[in-house]
């Protein structure tokens, strides 16, 4: 159990060279079923890469994508021929010195910014527009990379990979391990609709049960049969599968098991969509190995807090400042677990030395600086923002609410071509990340400054502070999450699924 992946998955080759008589044919085959595209499809605004630590380890981000394509699927799963949205997503956060990960399920219903997406090039170029949406929209027509740009948006980190798997690859990679054992607090019948708008014909019985393919697919997408019938009770139960998948991976992964070690390669490989940098079996067998060197009790699941959306309460939107800590403890790379488990992680070092003050912008150089505020929230947070701009000299007037119409959860801040540098000196004035510019669209030829729901009120002496900083304390170090705001499981839980109760 404690081998590495990496040299089972040798092994394994290495047996196959005399039934087949080439590993490198046969890797080849393997890389040839394996699908890959860019990493990001908002290449020009990205995030920086996160920081090495003292040693020089790097820690890593990766997105694993569900996605609910129904195209050759026929009608069983809902509506025949859908292309496919983000219906699960998982960030991995593996620590640098690979002690222990972090696993946020993020809800498919969560409002969020999504960027202008560009993918492809001459004929085969798509595009979709920046817009304010649900966030497994962000996977319609251009596919997990545009995911991956609005997954770097909130978070603030660059992801490094990212993962998608299909429909067809939960029903194969579920057989090939022989089934996914779950248990249930209570029997689950969950009767397809005649409206199409939901039920997938899942009927388990309470206690233990051994999910093929096809149930495993339907236990994940069961969206009104477990807790209150909502995404957010779904999740909760799709960890429980994926940590008992985990286990059975494991399990698996062994040199006398070779037969199933075939079946999980090809299975796996056929049904993966992955990132340019990760397309090669070899690059994913070191991928596994990295993960395979976090101990089950240090992996923990949650989920990004959230709360109802007022506007739309079928919605969610980020809960501050419980989601803010979360993603600023994956940015400082701080476990959520101790080495005990999921507890309350031990609280931030305190800074022996106050972070250095962001750069400051010259009065005579902000004075030349034109900005209309606008808000993505409440109207009375125009006035604050224009006031404390004029205090640094800025000549900032006041603006509309919600100009689309819609709350924002990330500001933004759009130029003119030409005027990138003026933007800038804006974002450094009120604390925010580079990657909230955006050039305008033809025609516009003033910055816009649009407040969202991360821009901390004006104090007295600026604009805000950086987003990265939201719940921190007076150190100026940010709170690390509460286990009880966060929900964590980890992967050694074998703690069973609680079913919708019958109203």
């Amino acid at each position: 159990m404690k081998k590495r992946l990496k040299w089972i998955a040798i092994s394994v080759v290495g047996i196959l060279v005399i039934l087949a008589g080439s590993a490198y044919g046969y890797i080849r085959y393997l890389n040839g079923k394996l699908h890959h595209t860019q990493i990001t499809a908002d290449k020009s605004n990205r995030p920086p890469a996160a920081a090495k630590d003292d040693q020089g380890r790097s820690p890593m981000n990766i997105l694993l994508i569900g996605n609910d394509s129904r195209i050759g699927e026929g009608r069983r799963y809902g509506a025949e021929g859908h292309e496919g949205l983000a219906d699960v997503a998982i960030l991995m956060h593996l620590s640098a010195d690979r002690s222990n990960a972090t696993l946020v399920n993020i809800p498919r219903d969560t409002m969020v910014d999504i960027p202008r997406c560009e993918i492809g090039k001459g004929k085969d170029k798509k595009v979709t527009e920046a817009r304010f949406g649900q966030f497994n929209d962000s996977f319609r027509s251009i596919g997990a990379s545009c995911t991956v740009a609005t997954v770097d948006r909130m978070l603030q980190v660059r992801i490094d990979h990212y993962i998608e798997v299909d429909f067809k690859g939960v029903r194969n990679l579920t057989d090939a391990v022989g089934g996914v054992p779950i248990c249930l607090d209570a029997p689950i019948h969950d009767p397809v609709l005649s409206n199409e708008r939901g039920g997938t014909g899942l009927d388990l019985p309470a206690g233990p049960n051994n999910l093929s393919g096809n149930d495993a697919l339907q236990f994940l997408r069961a969206r009104h049969a477990f807790g209150d019938g909502s995404d957010l009770a779904r999740i909760e139960a799709q960890k429980v599968f994926l940590m008992s998948l985990a286990r059975e991976l494991k399990s698996n992964a062994k040199l006398s098991n070779v037969d199933g070690m075939f079946k999980i390669a090809n299975s796996a490989v056929s049904a993966l969509t992955v990132d340019n940098d990760l397309a090669g079996v070899d690059k994913l067998i070191d991928l596994a190995d990295e993960i395979k060197k976090v101990p089950e009790k240090r992996m923990a699941f949650t989920t990004l807090p959230t709360e109802t959306y007022r506007p739309a309460p079928d919605q969610v939107q980020p809960l501050r400042p419980a989601a803010d800590n979360l993603w600023a403890a994956i940015r400082a790379d701080r476990p959520l677990t101790t080495g005990d488990g999921a507890t309350d992680p031990p609280p931030a070092p305190v800074a022996t030395t106050p972070p250095p003050p962001p750069p400051t912008i010259a009065p005579s150089d902000a004075a030349r600086i034109r900005v209309t505020v606008d808000t993505g929230t409440e109207k009375k947070r125009i006035t604050p923002v224009v006031e404390a701009l004029k205090r640094q000299g800025f000549k900032a007037t006041s603006g509309t609410t919600m100009p689309d119409g819609r709350e924002h959860a990330n500001s933004r801040i759009t130029y003119p071509d030409g005027s990138a540098d003026q933007a800038k000196a804006i974002a450094t004035a009120l604390g925010l990340p580079e990657t909230a510019l955006e050039v305008a669209r033809p025609g516009d030829t003033t910055i816009k400054l649009l407040i969202g729901a991360d821009l901390p009120d004006a104090g007295p002496g600026g604009g805000g502070t950086p987003t990265s900083s939201a719940g921190a304390g007076p150190s100026g170090t940010p709170e690390p999450p509460k286990a009880a705001d966060l929900n964590l499981e980890t992967a050694d839980n074998t703690k069973c699924a609680s079913p919708r109760k019958k109203q």
